[in-house]
């Protein structure tokens, strides 16, 4: 019985050795990745985690979050302005002569008005600036008895007065067109009507010794 089993297996292994010598095609459930799938696999970025998604994700919010309020921290310590400094942003002197900036006075009528009476209520307090809020409020009062006001807005920074002023349709536009002469001054007014149809004054009035020499500066 060995040897039968033995002459099986000798049997076996000729017939092995004579088909070594013509291959066959392998089966197609096991074809083999082309060059380009491989390159395609090797460069392909390993799986990552959910949970380090999301921590990536997140970052920058945080970070935003921090820029966003160190500005508005460094907003909140920003020095308050001086009185000279605020009125060199509007008029500036060369030459022994006196200049207006356009930008300036641009910046002025184009934004609400609330911006820069809220910018001037935080400049640094000077004498000057009183006086000449004292000189406009009582100018107001005194002699534009013939105008009824609904809102009035007015501050004083430095050598510059800004004023805002709704008054009805009834008052008196001539009383209105005196409020420059409280003081010697530059003097730039802009008329508008409200949606109810009142009269708006928008005014800013700069100090100086002879109105009659403006020059505007176009910066």
């Amino acid at each position: 019985m060995k040897y039968i089993f033995l002459i099986a297996l000798v049997f076996v292994a000729v017939l092995g050795i004579l088909n070594t010598g013509q291959p066959t095609d392998p089966p197609l459930t096991h074809i083999q990745p082309t060059d380009e799938a491989i390159l395609s696999y090797e460069n392909a970025k390993p799986p990552v985690e959910s949970n380090t998604l999301l921590s990536k994700a997140s970052e920058p919010s945080v970070k935003q979050h921090k820029v966003v309020e160190q500005k508005v921290a460094a907003i909140s310590k920003l020095p308050i302005s001086s009185p000279n400094a605020f009125s060199e942003e509007f008029i500036s002197t060369e030459g022994g002569k006196e200049f207006v900036s356009t930008k300036a006075l641009d910046d002025v009528f184009k934004n609400d008005t609330s911006i820069l009476l809220q910018r001037m209520s935080n400049i640094e307090y000077s004498e000057i600036a009183q006086i000449r809020k004292d000189k406009l409020n009582d100018f107001i009062l005194n002699e534009l008895k013939d105008v009824t006001i609904l809102q009035q807005d007015l501050e004083c920074a430095g050598k510059v007065c800004a004023l805002e002023l709704t008054y009805t349709q009834s008052s008196n536009q001539a009383s209105i067109e005196t409020l420059s002469s409280f003081s010697k001054n530059y003097s730039f007014q802009q008329f508008t009507e409200t949606e109810s149809g009142d009269k708006k004054l928008k005014a800013l009035y700069i100090e100086t010794e002879d109105p009659s020499l403006l020059t505007l500066l176009n910066n």
